[in-house]
Parts: C-alpha cells; structure tokens; sequence
C-alpha cells in the first residue's frame, strides 16, 4: 500500500508492523514532550497569558498526534502536522535561548538552556525526524524489522524519562522566579533606559544620589535600578503619579548592594546625624538644623549618612498618601524619588512649562523685584528651603504654572537672589492633589500648624499655642495650603532633585552669603560636593 498513513499498530504485515513501530515511538516521544509542557505551564503563569496559554497549546498539539497514532487513526497528514509542528516548537525554543522572544512575560530576555527544556525539545525533534522519515521514505519502512515490543518499550521508556524531568528540583524552579526574573527586569529597564527623555532635567549630581539609594524608578514605580521589586505606585492617565488622588507607597528599599562606608562602626558625626534626620520629621526648625549640619559634615560623613538613609528605611518621602504628609511640615530630609518618563511628547511638555516657570524666577532676581509685583516676604531664609515671598492674591485653588504662589531667596536682605519657586493651592482633605506640572516627578506638601502674625510666619509647627500667643501671634491649622518646589534657577539646581522639598545648596553659610556671592547658589559651601560648578545651564533642558 503506497500511502504509509494507512499503516497502523494493528496492522498485521510486516511491512506495516516497520511502520507500526516507528509510528509507536513517535507516539512515545511526543506524549513525553507533551506531558513536559503541560507541567511547565503552571509554573509560566502569573505574568503574560501568552506563555501559559503557549505551553498549553503545544502540551494539547503533541498529546493529540501521540493519541492519534496509538488509536490507529494515522494519516499521512498527521505525519506532515507532527514534523512541522515539533520543528516550529523546536525553532521557537532556539529562538528564546538566542535571541529573546518578541513577546510574553520574558520578552527580549535570551534564557538559559536547562536540562528540562533541552530533554522536552529533544523528544520532539525526534518526533519530527522520524516523522519525517515516514513521509519522504515510506518505503524504507517496509524492508525494516522491528520486534513489536521494542517500540513500545521505547515510548515507556520516553515518558519514564520525561516523569524524571518534571519531577526535578530544576522543573521546580523553572518559574523564572529567581534569576529570570531580575533579567526580565533589567531587560525592560534597559529598554526604558534607551527610551526615557528625562535624565536632563536633573543635574548628574542627583543621579549620582539616585543611583546609589535606589530611588531611579521604573514604570511608576514598580521596579527600582538595582532590579529588585518596590511598592506599587498608581499612575493616572496624564502620567501623574504625585499620589494626586490616590494613596501609595514611596518605592523605599530597606537594603543596599553598596558596602557600609563605615564598616559597621559607625561615627559620632554618623549618629548625630541620624538623631537629627529623626528629628526633622517633626519640625521645620529640626529639618532646617539637619540642612545646617550636612553642610558642616565632610565628604565622607555626608556620604556615609546617604548609606545610612537608604540602609535604614529612613527615605521619609511618603509625600501626601492618605492621612500623611510626612508630619504636615513637608519632610525636607533627602533625596526625592523619580519616576522614569519615557513620552516624549510628555517631556517636551513638562520641558515647556519648567521654562515659563524658569522665566518667571529670572524676571524677579531680587526682593524688591518680587515685591514691586505683589509678593511679600512670609519666612525668612530657612536653611534648606530658602526665604518665601507668597502672593496672596493668586492663591486659589488652581495650579497656574504662569502664576507661582511664591519665589524663593538665598537670604534675608534686599540683595538676596532667586533659588526657586513654589506653588501654593487650596485643596482640603488629606489627599494630595492631582494638579501639578506633566509627569508623575512633582509632589505637593503642606506646613500644618505653624504660628503666623500679620501673615508672617514667626515659629514653626512645633510652636505651643501659648508660646505663639506670647509672641503676638496665632497657630495657623494649614491643612487646605499644598505647596511644591520648583529648584529650576541656573546654579542652584537642587542635587536632590529638580521638585526636591528641600535642597542642600541652601545650607548655613548660603544664607551668610547672601547678596554678596552673585547669586547662583555660588555662596553654598557644598558646591564642591556636588561638582555645582562643571555643571553647565546649557546641559539642563531649557537651560539658560
């Protein structure tokens, strides 16, 4: 008979019985790579349904040729399905060990060849060889002699081995749960990398910080640089992850690959530092005193205080998540965390609106250029956050990008030169608002109870009533005031990020020098640490 496909196991000539025991053992072959596929799918789930879904697929595919052929309802077209089928597994397989996979949970990843993967796709290209033997040679199939009961062994022996195979402490952790899925993510955080257009609107000095306490995030704060897993963020639709509207968690890592600069044991500059970083969670005169010392510390007590703050927990940027506001003072104590932004037309965005804030700052260098136009002074220079002049007659409830609620000094005298600006809106509740410049990098803050005279803040939060009273003045509540800083004037671009609720620059002897350093940060006595000075205004994006 010229069509091979009629010849089953239950045929009884002994050219059928050739192709009975061929068939037979591609029965064998491809019910143990199908078994080896359907055992791998739970361990594929969780991420993409494509993977799981994939292995389904291909175990269902090779389970019908196997019972197809041991039915005895063969064909020639089975013969053609299972040679094309196993090698198109086959190459996909190839393709995954070689070059990554354009799709799934694994996407662009090149895997690892594994004991498990090799013995599954070495039965089906068995099956497809010897399949393939059937359709292009059926009769060599009549001249051959095979005891019947070896096949069959052959395929026991197939699914014996593929029983080993899943039952392998290898199978077990063949999930991608442990290296696979750090190279999944670094894969997708280089991909973000090659496609983010935000990494000059912050100095190098802020990547460098950002980079070592793992606050360099990725998609909206899922991922963190070092490839390890943060707390969700939520991202709404116009790319704002502030917590504008919802409540989240700062992606804070708790560890740190970097060695301990002090070999674990520590410095008494080290522990006075960190009993002032307590402290500046509970006052703006305690965070003010903490801007103070770091100015004070060296290099090397500086740096050993960043790996102190990542390694602790201690990041305090939980800025407006549901019933906290990091104290209701701001949290001015380190480094901010940011969100990679990858839209261009949201960078150029955001690009355009930090330059018609930029311009407003430069228009108004000194008090007097401030005050001519309706500010007034409120603070005065406070280590960290500058001296504020506020418009009262802008603020409302409306975020105007044209119209900053107040701009930000270097000192207390007229000839103090513009920092910066914040923006100051009215919202009640405890939630952060949802306005804000484009992209999820800018947070709003409020100062809640601090003692105010004529408009003028004359103590801070932690200020008694009787205490406030006794100077003349009352305790603000300040609960609906939401403000965020802007540190985009050339020179004093904040190293702890461009929204940074404080900056370094504005230490103590910022404010001793100023009017007398021609503006630009240039009094800061940190500018060294920061490499201020090789930092070029025409680098920073609308720089001028």
């Amino acid at each position: 008979m010229s069509d091979l496909a009629s010849s089953t196991p239950g045929s009884s000539t002994a050219g059928e019985s050739s192709a009975s025991a061929t068939a037979l053992v591609i029965a064998g072959l491809c019910a143990a790579a199908g078994v080896i596929h359907f055992a791998m799918v739970p361990s594929h789930a969780g991420g993409s349904l494509i993977d799981p879904l994939g292995f389904a697929m291909v175990g269902w595919f090779q389970l019908a040729i196997a019972g197809i052929v041991l039915t005895g309802r063969a064909r020639r077209g089975t013969w053609i399905a299972a040679a094309v089928g196993n090698l198109a597994v086959a190459a996909i397989w190839v393709y995954s060990r070689t070059k990554g996979l354009p799709v799934g949970s694994h996407k662009g990843v090149v895997e690892d060849f594994s004991f498990v993967d090799v013995t599954c796709n070495a039965f089906g290209i068995g099956a497809a060889v010897l399949s393939l033997r059937l359709i292009l040679a059926p009769a060599a199939g009549h001249s051959e002699r095979m005891p019947r009961l070896a096949p069959a062994l052959f395929g026991i022996a197939a699914l014996g081995i593929a029983t080993t195979v899943i039952t392998s402490p290898e199978a077990a952790n063949h999930g991608h749960a442990t290296t696979t899925t750090v190279d999944a993510m670094t894969a997708q955080m280089a991909q973000i990398n090659q496609t983010r257009c935000d990494k000059d609107l912050n100095i190098p000095a802020y990547w460098r910080e950002a980079d070592l306490l793992g606050i360099d995030t990725y998609q909206g704060g899922n991922m963190v640089m070092d490839g390890s897993t943060a707390a969700a963020a939520t991202t709404s639709s116009d790319g704002h992850n502030h917590a504008h509207g919802a409540s989240t968690a700062a992606p804070v890592s708790t560890t740190t690959t970097q060695p301990d600069p002090t070999q674990g044991r520590g410095s008494a500059t080290l522990d006075r530092l960190t009993t002032m970083t307590e402290g500046a969670g509970t006052s703006e005169a305690a965070a003010a005193q903490l801007m103070i010392a770091l100015g004070q510390a060296t290099d090397q007590e500086y740096g050993n205080w960043l790996w102190w703050l990542r390694s602790s927990g201690m990041l305090n940027h939980s800025h407006g998540s549901t019933g906290d506001d990091t104290g209701g003072h701001g949290g001015h104590v380190g480094p901010q965390p940011w969100v990679a932004m990858t839209s261009q037309a949201q960078c150029d965005k955001l690009d355009a609106e930090l330059a018609q804030a930029r311009a407003v700052a430069l228009a108004h260098p000194h008090p007097g250029d401030a005050e001519a136009d309706g500010w007034r002074k409120v603070t005065g220079y406070v280590p960290g956050i500058a001296a504020h002049y506020m418009k009262y007659a802008a603020v409302d409830d409306v975020f105007d990008v044209s119209e900053p609620e107040m701009l930000l000094y270097d000192g207390n005298g007229p000839d103090a030169n513009i920092v910066g600006l914040s923006y100051y809106i009215l919202h009640s509740g405890n939630t952060e608002p949802t306005q804000g410049f484009t992209g999820p990098n800018d947070h709003f803050h409020r100062h809640v109870g601090l003692c105010m005279k004529n408009g003028v803040v004359i103590g801070d939060s932690q200020t008694t009533p009787e205490e406030c009273a006794a100077a003349g003045g009352g305790k603000s509540t300040g609960d609906r005031g939401w403000m965020n800083h802007v540190w985009i004037v050339p020179g004093c671009e904040s190293p702890w990020g461009m929204f940074s609720a404080a900056t370094p620059l504005l230490e103590g002897d910022m404010g001793h020098n100023s009017g007398t350093d021609g503006g630009g940060c240039a009094g800061s006595s940190v500018r060294d640490r920061y490499q201020m000075d090789s930092v070029q205004a025409s680098s920073l994006r609308s720089g001028n």
